[in-house]
């Protein structure tokens, strides 16, 4: 009696082992398949970087600037803190362009004032526009004052004298915008030469193609409201 009870013991310890095992082997296939799946998934956007070449170059681009959508930040019914930003894209003659992200964090107390401002070289094929930066300024400021008020004449200009950061470097950056005759959208979303891993190009299926996928992207990204893509023209200078 002794003996089959010892056996049955013996038995339920070499399945528990076992079970354990199979366990085991399976965590670790499915954390490798977690890591490797957007490696799979992730889609090649290289394209994103250079213009198609089987498409002759040409200038057929209204000059003037384009504004990208925005709407303040701060939390709802914040009485202490609120957070401004503007995007302009300025599409200048002789396929040069500047492109100029401001950001006022405005406190009780005080307000912190930052802009980046690129500078590059355009290229057209068609539908499709290569925006090439090459030259990066950033500003930064502090303004100690309490009561400040927040307008758009306040927000269309430089608020700081004086500068605590003020920076000029070399700067190589390039991106993809579509155009459709009065707008631009960016391919990946980008917001002060910050990229994100999301965009039209994320939702496309063929690189350069106006395919199903993309029209649908177009669309999405045109209207959104949260992280907006499109840059509107506004009017020529």
């Amino acid at each position: 009696m002794v003996d089959k009870i010892l056996f049955t013991s013996n038995s339920k310890s070499n399945c528990n082992s076992n079970l354990i095992l199979v366990l085991s082997q399976k965590k670790k296939f499915l954390l490798l398949l977690v890591f490797c799946l957007p490696l799979f998934c992730t889609p090649k956007l290289g394209w994103i970087r250079t213009l198609p070449t089987e498409f002759p170059k040409d200038s057929d681009l209204l000059l003037g600037s384009y504004k990208r959508p925005t709407e303040k930040k701060s939390a709802m019914g914040s009485k202490d803190f609120q957070l401004f930003w503007t995007e302009s894209i300025y599409i200048e003659p002789n396929l040069e362009f500047k492109k100029i992200w401001r950001e006022w964090k405005v406190y009780k107390d005080h307000f912190q004032f930052r802009q980046i401002v690129g500078k590059g070289s355009i290229e057209k094929s068609k539908e499709w526009v290569l925006l090439t930066t090459k030259e990066l300024n950033v500003k930064e400021c502090r303004w100690e004052q309490t009561n400040i008020q927040i307008t758009k004449q306040f927000t269309n200009r430089i608020p700081c004298e004086v500068f605590a950061v003020d920076s000029t470097k070399n700067y190589q950056h390039k991106l993809l915008y579509y155009y459709d005759g009065k707008s631009l959208y960016p391919l990946q979303y980008e917001s002060g030469y910050t990229e994100a891993n999301f965009g039209i190009a994320w939702e496309s299926d063929i690189p350069y193609e106006k395919s199903r996928l993309f029209e649908i992207a177009i669309r999405k990204y045109g209207k959104k409201e949260f992280q907006p893509h499109v840059y509107h023209h506004v009017k020529l200078d």
